[in-house]
């Protein structure tokens, strides 16, 4: 089964009512007397390395795509803005709803590779954000901060589908988590996380807004 129908496939499923549960990040980890509602800047909780990550992702992004082999070289060709370090557009918030999310790899042993699509959820409030992935054998979990006007912060964790929780952010750093998320096309945003499984250099999800079902339509 091609990309198009896999993705068409996993659209039915959501509207026909059996999309997956959805779950909430764990919440941030904050120091001790730190009760305030209003949201935070994400300067203030990221941690030391990931701070280091952060400023090194574009050298490493840029690194990772130039050395895709030649023999893969037309399949990110077709990926377009997708996975062009330079591609960011103003507006970067996500809206809130549920997406298709597909891990596209770089870099390491895969050099270039993509992945079926899963399904990520944006939730929140008025002060608090948060994107979360709903399917598949590992799920990001996290926070999303205002940055510039070309991207968010994403800061969370991971954990495998078999585990019910993961710890908070800055808790474990073996399962923290660090990224961006920037808009690159009309209804067409990217997650570029600091770190990658799989032996690649960067791993981003593709994400696009699924068309909700509207009763009587």
């Amino acid at each position: 089964m091609n990309h198009g129908s896999l993705l068409l496939a996993s659209i039915a499923v959501l509207v026909s009512g059996c999309a997956v549960k959805h779950h909430r990040p764990t919440p941030l980890h904050r120091a001790p007397g730190v009760t305030s509602q209003a949201p935070m800047a994400w300067e203030t909780l990221v941690t030391a390395a990931d701070r280091v990550r952060l400023a090194s992702l574009n050298e490493v992004w840029t690194k990772a795509r130039a050395a895709v082999p030649g023999r893969l070289r037309a399949k990110l060709a077709q990926e377009g803005p997708l996975v062009d370090p330079a591609a960011a557009l103003d507006l970067p918030s996500l809206p809130p709803g549920t997406y298709s999310c597909r891990l596209v790899r770089l870099g390491g042993r895969v050099g270039f590779a993509t992945f079926k699509p899963d399904f990520c959820t944006v939730d929140g409030t008025a002060r608090n954000l948060s994107l979360t992935k709903q399917s598949g054998s590992v799920l990001p979990g996290g926070w999303l901060f205002p940055d510039t006007d070309r991207r968010q912060i994403f800061l969370g964790t991971f954990r495998p589908a078999h585990v019910k929780t993961a710890p908070a952010y800055s808790v474990n750093a073996a399962q923290d988590l660090a990224g961006i998320v920037e808009r690159v096309a009309a209804f067409r945003w990217r997650l570029v996380l600091t770190r990658a499984g799989g032996g690649a250099a960067v791993d981003l999800y593709e994400l696009v807004p699924v068309t909700p079902h509207v009763p009587g339509s």
